[in-house]
């Protein structure tokens, strides 16, 4: 019998919460985290979908049927009873490397953020980027618009997740506390050594807001907590940073970049945008920006800053030590 191979990697992090990881064509590798329950199984993000392993020879495409095999393994497929979990689905923002695998989960509950119905709603198809890397748009239905602060409770079960809108990097972006586990999933809006995205759908002000409002969320939570502080589980690249000490970081950095302080790294011409990468001094946040953004940000936030000459469509990027 031929070995099993796989896209995914499987990560406890703690007692009740899974990290997978997917190597995907594009490189995103996002990531996808599985928070158990006695009678329910709450998926955090989907990724990219069995379409976009990067290595199409791989046995094991399905997130589903990855997920069901690891957790079966470890006796926690089933309830007690033996009959199936529930599964839950949260999408931290509808970009098509988060909402790739919604298909797989067809009787799920989804839940997605309130703040913009119209965005997921109307034009998802361009909003979600699926039409940049020609994915076919998922089509799914959803189950409760997420309020700002919202405890949340299924069926008389308190998941110990309170839900934060987060708008910035998409105009639906969220992200959850876990009070249980002390986890504070961020989404696109949170993580470290490579640069967060401000793209097309990103609103400047409205990112500036969400770092403010994350950062004074976590640090009154910290203080509440006795002998441990809350760890950043993000779509990304990061699953067990100290997300007081990162969003500090962000909120630095961000500002950094729009008084002209902050490194310019990399400048590259990205789906016809002209595009602009800053990093901190340690190189251990930053962000990737369209310049058309970055005016934007300048403007709002009333800061000046000479952009460089954008680049041709052709021409290759350009690194700056």
């Amino acid at each position: 019998m031929a070995e099993e191979t796989s896209c995914f990697t499987w990560t406890k992090l703690n007692s009740t919460i899974y990290r997978i990881m997917q190597n995907d064509k594009m490189g995103d590798e996002p990531f996808i985290y599985v928070k158990v329950y006695p009678t329910l199984l709450l998926i955090v993000d989907t990724g990219s979908g069995p379409d976009f392993a990067k290595d199409t020879t791989v046995t094991e495409k399905s997130i589903r049927s990855f997920i069901e095999k690891h957790l079966a393994a470890e006796g926690r497929l089933l309830t007690a009873d033996g009959e199936k979990k529930q599964y839950l689905i949260f999408i931290t923002h509808t970009h098509y490397d988060h909402i790739g695998g919604m298909f797989e989960f067809p009787e799920a509950d989804i839940f997605v953020s309130g703040n913009s119905q119209e965005y997921v709603l109307k034009d998802l198809g361009c909003n979600s980027l699926c039409c940049a890397v020609s994915m076919p748009t998922p089509k799914f239905e959803v189950h409760h618009w997420l309020e700002q602060n919202e405890k949340l409770v299924y069926k008389g079960i308190d998941l110990k997740i309170e839900a934060l809108l987060t708008p910035g990097h998409t105009p639906d972006e969220i992200a959850l506390y876990d009070e249980e586990e002390k986890v504070f999933f961020s989404g696109d809006s949170v993580y470290e050594k490579v640069p967060i995205y401000m793209i097309e759908t990103s609103n400047m002000a409205d990112f500036g807001k969400s770092l403010d409002f994350m950062l004074e969320y976590v640090q009154k939570k910290n203080a509440e907590l006795s002998g441990t502080r809350i760890t950043t589980a993000a779509g990304h690249v990061t699953d067990s940073a100290d997300t007081e000490t990162l969003l500090v970081e962000l909120k630095e950095c961000f500002y950094d970049m729009l008084k002209g302080k902050c490194k310019l790294t990399k400048q590259e011409n990205m789906r016809g945008k002209n595009v602009l990468t800053f990093m901190n001094e340690t190189k251990n946040v930053g962000y990737l920006i369209i310049d058309a953004k970055l005016k934007e940000g300048l403007k709002h936030f009333g800061y000046e800053m000479e952009l460089p000459e954008p680049l041709a469509a052709d021409a290759p990027a350009k690194t700056f030590e």
